[in-house]
């Protein structure tokens, strides 16, 4: 029986490489491992928790990555390859920049690989891998089989789930839309149920980009969805849009199913970076006012974090400064505060290149460095060290010990959840440490 090893790199930046109490489980090799055949032998391993042995006994390993995790991805790889094991390199990062990545790996898939996957397998058993296999079609997932959690070992704060795929919201900064498309595809809610109901743990993330999607057919999906996850008994977190205040009863629902945290892109409190987002579904007369969504969400017990990005042509220093008092006068309970980040696949990224505005394109070595966090381009408005050290400050300020406790105990008083409590706390005290151990450094640009 031939042994497949499916790898989950981890970031190796002293920003990044502490961030574990909230990672996820590599969902996506879970399902590889589901559409692979049963005469293989398959395991899976998450660097974020386990090293890698290279002596280890195996005849094919499968690495996934995103951008920044793209020269580890690639130092892993040549690990196995100097032992001619061969390496198949997938994810959105080698979607992207597949002929970058084919030089780095025996065989590229690119897009989503369930249905692809099988063939790849036959041609391996045969000798004949391809360099690289392309996702002709995005797949049907109505009847998406469940990942095989089994393989998954590692003890994680929550367990994740997906029911869709697909985000109409084209935002310049997210290659979401060309990696998964514009469309939603749903899963079939019976399949999600069976999926939820056979997990042992109480919580979950649902991973969708935006679980109530857009639109009467996923908003009415989205109450059918609310309403039998009530009898899961289970607390979860998810992501969506602001348009979950726009549909009287959507809330109430979502609460009484659960819901404890929502993972919200506010992007930005101006509206003209907003524009040039393109992110208008936080520009509507019901979405803009964000305060007033806020309570709305406070008041059904649901906790949120918020997600705002720096250093677009539109901010200032000042822009800072403002998006604290924001943050801090709307109680928003946790923070992903990020650099506005052009990755591969964007708009984003093709204008900036136009403009001849990035300053790190060493690649594949620089990719490390896109990682929200560090500037790699120049900004209009400040300089890329004054945009980094503005980040910094911005998180000692909103998630240092003292202002993430009270922010905790706030959640807790809000939600009487823990799970909501151990997300405001975690996710911001976890970020500031992970901060505070890179601040000495200075950003690579």
């Amino acid at each position: 029986m031939k042994k497949i090893l499916l790898i989950s790199p981890a970031y190796r930046t002293k920003l990044l490489e502490n961030v574990r109490v909230l990672a996820l489980p590599p969902l996506n090799l879970g399902l590889i491992a589901a559409h692979t055949p049963e005469d293989f032998e398959i395991q899976i391993l998450d660097e974020a928790f386990d090293d890698i042995d290279y002596s280890t006994s195996v005849d094919l390993v499968g690495i996934t990555c995103m951008t920044p995790l793209a020269p580890r991805a690639y130092e892993i790889s040549e690990g196995f390859r100097k032992r001619g094991i061969p390496v198949v390199i997938g994810g959105i990062h080698p979607s992207m920049m597949s002929e970058e990545a084919s030089c780095y790996a025996d065989t590229v898939v690119v897009g989503e690989g369930e249905e692809v996957w099988p063939q790849l397998l036959r041609d391996f058993t045969n000798g004949s891998l391809k360099k690289i296999y392309r996702a002709e079609q995005r797949p049907d997932i109505t009847h998406l089989p469940a990942p095989r959690r089994d393989l998954l070992n590692n003890k994680y704060f929550v367990q994740t789930v997906q029911t869709s795929r697909g985000c109409p919201h084209n935002c310049r900064f997210c290659s979401v839309t060309q990696f998964n498309g514009g469309q939603y595809r749903l899963r079939e809610i019976d399949h999600v149920i069976d999926e939820i109901n056979s997990i042992p743990d109480k919580r979950i993330f649902i991973i969708d980009d935006n679980i109530i999607g857009s639109g009467k057919t996923s908003i009415d999906r989205a109450f059918r969805l609310f309403d039998r996850l009530q009898g899961c008994n289970k607390e979860w977190g998810g992501q969506t849009c602001l348009n979950i205040v726009e549909h009287d009863g959507l809330l109430k629902a979502a609460a009484k199913s659960g819901a404890k945290a929502l993972l919200i892109g506010f992007e930005s409190i101006q509206e003209d970076t907003l524009a040039s987002f393109n992110k208008k579904v936080n520009m509507r007369p019901t979405t803009r006012n964000f305060k007033e969504a806020i309570k709305k969400i406070h008041d059904h017990g649901i906790a949120i974090i918020g997600g705002f990005i720096f250093g677009t042509d539109c901010d200032t220093p000042d822009t800072f400064q403002r998006t604290l008092d924001f943050i801090m006068e709307a109680e928003v309970d946790a923070v992903q505060l990020s650099i506005q980040t052009p990755l591969p696949g964007t708009a984003l990224y093709r204008q900036l290149a136009e403009e001849n505005r990035l300053l790190l394109t060493n690649y594949p070595a620089d990719w490390e460095a896109y990682n929200v966090f560090e500037p790699v381009f120049a900004p209009k408005g400040m300089s890329p060290d004054e945009l980094y050290q503005a980040l910094i400050e911005a998180y000692r300020t909103v998630s240092s010990p003292w202002p993430s406790f009270k922010r905790g105990l706030k959640t807790f008083i809000k939600t009487r959840s823990l799970f909501s409590t151990g997300i405001s706390f975690f996710w911001n005290y976890d970020s500031y440490k992970t901060i505070s151990s890179f601040t000495n450094t200075g950003p690579r640009s």
